[in-house]
């Protein structure tokens, strides 16, 4: 999965500039759909993010494998990881060391699941494509770059005509069939950005959930 980057604005200066919502509404329409994706759950709100609080929870077969509590502000790059009452603090601005590489692998690990719609626009080094499909529309990124943790990933995400994402599917690297696929559920609004909690894998014997999410604006 790619770092996370600064937020692109490109969206947000295109809808802010007309005169009026009818306008607007227009001119999103034209945008391209992994772009309408974005605005759909609320990165025009971005700018006005100062922390991001989030546990992120893994479940299979009914008993829980991960919980890490996160706290990030995106404007510093100040991360916080608690798992076990026990709390670990970098800047993913500055030089890492081995431990904070681990912790902020598994820190971008853990946002993707939270913001995927975000890093459709978010992230450099990508190809995005639209698959023809009988009946889904799909946003296709993949890592064509060779920075990040693991470059060559590629996700299918479906999105229904909310331009909301109801499932994806992920290719590691070289992978022709996807090594998991999940729901996208439970989609609440937090501070006018909308997540999914729930992801649930086809068989129910996985669900990657998120508890005590809280978006934080200035």
């Amino acid at each position: 999965m790619k770092r996370f980057l600064t937020v692109a604005t490109i969206a947000v200066v295109l809808i802010s500039c007309k005169n009026n919502s009818a306008d607007a509404a227009g001119d999103a329409e034209i945008l391209p759909m992994s772009e309408q994706v974005a605005l759909a759950s609320g990165i025009d709100q971005w700018e006005e993010v100062k922390l991001v609080k989030f546990t992120f929870n893994v479940d299979r077969n009914e008993k829980t494998l991960v919980s890490r509590a996160w706290e990030w502000n995106p404007k510093s790059g100040q991360v916080t990881l608690t798992v076990n009452d026990t709390s670990i603090t970098y800047n993913r601005n500055q030089k890492l060391d081995s431990l904070s590489i681990g912790n902020d692998r598994s820190f971008i690990n853990d946002v993707y699941w939270l913001l995927p719609q975000f890093k459709l626009v978010w992230d450099e080094g990508t190809e995005i494509s639209y698959p023809e499909t009988a009946s889904d529309q799909i946003v296709r990124i993949k890592y064509t770059g060779n920075d990040g943790y693991t470059p060559g990933d590629q996700y299918d995400m479906v999105i229904d005509s909310t331009m909301m994402i109801t499932s994806w599917k992920y290719y590691p690297s070289g992978a022709t069939e996807p090594a998991m696929e999940t729901s996208f559920e439970d989609y609440n609004d937090y501070n006018g950005i909308k997540i999914a909690s729930d992801h649930i894998t086809p068989d129910g014997s996985t669900r990657i959930y998120f508890t005590n999410v809280e978006i934080v604006k200035q």
